[in-house]
């Protein structure tokens, strides 16, 4: 019986926590991708990494904090959503969230910026969400409104810049402006004197 036991305890010590687990992979494993040589399995990484902070994985916010620093864009970019998700859980991201914020790619930017509003610093974000409104990238416009969106009432200081983007002529960022202006319960133009 003791035998058996001693097998337990030394099988369970081999193992990683099922919760330390994210699609079969622990935490060091795929921060360990973060540095791989192909771009698929870096994104790969970048999102399981995301899903445990969102989860609230411990370790998770120290890696992602890391990956915004990430030489890949793209993996910078779900780095900041992951963060963004998290709230006020990445507070201590706060400092690379700040940094993100002049990252050269305006997606990261957006998501670095909805990141520190959930945290409650919309004053020094809201104003890198309204610039990227008006980047001549309409994916990069997309990602702003889309941002400004969720962000609902953080967002307001945006209205002006989403009544500007109702007439975008990228047809999709103007239906989200819309949406975001309705929710705080302005009219959107047409549907009032936009001069």
């Amino acid at each position: 019986m003791i035998r058996l036991l001693l097998t337990f305890a030394l099988f369970a010590v081999a193992l990683p926590a099922a919760e330390d687990l994210h699609l079969g992979r622990s935490l060091e494993q795929w921060n360990k991708e973060l540095k791989s040589g192909d771009r698929t399995e870096r994104l790969l990484a970048a999102r399981a990494l995301g899903e445990m902070g969102v989860a609230g994985s411990a370790g998770a916010l120290d890696a992602l904090t890391a990956a915004l620093a990430n030489k890949d864009s793209a993996v910078r970019f779900w780095a900041a959503i992951a963060l963004g998700e998290m709230g006020d859980r990445a507070a201590a991201a706060g400092a690379a969230l700040e940094k993100a914020l002049q990252d050269p790619t305006p997606e990261v930017r957006v998501w670095a910026a909805y990141a520190l509003a959930r945290q409650g610093r919309a004053d020094e974000s809201v104003p890198v969400l309204i610039e990227v409104l008006g980047d001549p990238e309409r994916g990069a416009r997309l990602q702003a409104v889309t941002a400004l969106d969720q962000l609902g009432e953080t967002g307001r200081p945006a209205a002006e810049a989403m009544q500007q983007a109702v007439s975008d002529d990228f047809d999709y960022v103007g239906r989200i402006a819309r949406h975001a202006l309705w929710a705080l319960g302005e009219r959107p133009c047409p549907y009032r004197s936009c001069d």
